[in-house]
């Protein structure tokens, strides 16, 4: 008689086989799980990027009260402004998209704010800062971002500010 106690190599295969369905299930469900991980790494630095150049300029046009804009450059990438709290001084952001720089401050203490270092990351040349005059002018800035992995390709924001308001 036989001795029936062990597999045969039937059995064997497809143990192999159901063994390697399931691993080759997990390793794409591992490999999703880390490019989602890395877009929102991508996506968070991008946000704390913003908020952080928001903070500083939107901040200082509201706090030193924006009197006036003065030489905006036909590109849209070059503007001064002048405030007049606590004392009269002037700043200025400069949009540099080949660089991937924007630069702002007081002559002589300018901040340059590199975009994160992400690969495929870029400062559009669609940025750019409009000064919209008139009696109740206002400054805006439009900063966009670029990378494959955002909505539309773009991750864009604004900052807003109206010019010599009533306070």
């Amino acid at each position: 008689m036989l001795n029936k106690k062990g597999i045969t190599s039937v059995e064997l295969l497809v143990c192999f086989i159901i063994i390697s369905t399931i691993v080759v299930s997990m390793y794409n469900l591992i490999l999703n799980y880390r490019n989602r991980e890395q877009i929102e790494e991508i996506n968070n630095e991008v946000v704390s990027y913003a908020n952080n150049l928001q903070e500083v300029i939107q901040g200082d046009l509201v706090m030193g009260h924006l009197v006036s804009v003065s030489n905006v450059s036909n590109n849209g990438y070059k503007a001064t402004f002048t405030f007049d709290t606590p004392n009269n001084y002037t700043t200025t952001l400069t949009i540099n998209p080949n660089s991937g720089v924007i630069s702002y401050g007081r002559s002589g203490e300018v901040i340059n704010y590199e975009i994160p270092n992400i690969a495929d990351l870029m400062l559009s040349r669609d940025s750019k800062i409009e000064y919209l005059s008139g009696v109740n002018g206002y400054i805006k800035i439009t900063i966009i971002l670029n990378h494959p992995n955002f909505t539309d390709e773009t991750y864009s924001f604004m900052i807003n500010c109206p010019v010599n308001y009533a306070y």
